[in-house]
C-alpha cells in the first residue's frame, strides 16, 4: 500500500500512525509512478488543496490499472450547516469558498476519463476518532485545544488570531452555560456532514 501527500508534516504524522504504508511526498499533479500500477485509490479530505482538479484526477487515472477511485470530501452546501459558522464565520466562509462543488468534482472526474459510480452523504457520529475539521461536531470542547486546531487547515491557514480568540471565548462560555446545545440543534442538516464520491476506471 502506498500513501502520497505534498505536506512534509502530514507525511511525517502518517508515517508515525501507519508504519506499514509506503509513504511518499510530492505533487499529485505529477505522480512519480508508472502507468497502471495500482488497483484502486482513495483521496481523503484533500481535493480542495488541488490546484487543478482534472489534472490531478488524470494522474490518478493514469496510475490505475483498473479499479475504483474513492474520494472523501465535503461540499460547500454541507459546510454551510456546520455549527462552527456560529463561532468562526470568516474562516468557515474562506474554507467553504475553496471547497469544490460536487458538480465540479464530477465534471473533473469525467474529464479525467473516470466513470462516475455514485455519491453518498456521510453523517458523523459521536465516536469519531480522527481529527479533521468537523470531528468535534459532538465534542465542541475539542476546538478550545490549540494543538487540535493546529492540525486543521481551516484554523491553521484561514483563521485570523483575533477571530480564533473571540470565537473560542464565545464557544467556551456557551459550553459552560449549556447554550451550545441550542446552537447544535439550529445547525442540523439534511445534507450530511461529508460525502463519498466513487468513480471507476474500467
Amino acid at each position: 500500500m502506498t500513501g502520497y501527500d505534498i505536506s512534509t508534516v502530514m507525511i511525517e504524522n502518517a508515517r508515525e500512525k501507519f508504519k506499514q504504508v509506503d509513504w511518499h511526498e510530492g505533487d499529485v499533479h505529477q505522480l512519480p509512478y508508472e502507468s497502471g500500477v495500482f488497483q484502486g485509490a482513495v483521496c481523503t479530505l484533500s481535493i480542495h488543496h488541488f490546484e487543478q482538479l482534472a489534472g490531478a484526477f488524470r494522474e490518478v487515472y493514469r496510475t490505475l490499472d483498473r479499479g475504483r477511485f474513492v474520494i472523501f470530501t465535503s461540499s460547500p452546501e454541507q459546510m454551510k450547516h456546520y455549527w462552527l459558522n456560529e463561532y468562526f464565520p470568516d474562516a468557515l466562509e474562506k474554507s467553504i469558498t475553496q471547497m469544490p462543488s460536487i458538480e465540479t468534482v464530477n465534471e473533473a472526474l469525467k474529464q479525467a476519463g473516470f466513470t462516475l459510480i455514485g455519491v453518498e452523504s456521510f453523517l458523523l457520529d459521536p465516536h469519531i476518532q480522527d481529527l479533521f475539521l468537523y470531528s468535534g461536531k459532538f465534542a465542541p470542547e475539542l476546538y478550545l485545544d490549540e494543538r487540535i486546531r493546529s492540525g486543521m487547515s481551516t484554523f491553521a491557514h484561514l483563521a485570523s488570531v483575533e477571530e480564533v480568540r473571540a470565537g473560542c471565548a464565545k464557544l467556551k462560555l456557551d459550553i459552560e452555560t449549556n447554550k451550545i446545545k441550542d446552537v447544535l440543534e439550529r445547525y442540523h442538516s439534511r445534507f450530511g456532514d461529508y460525502m463519498y464520491v466513487v468513480a471507476e476506471k474500467k
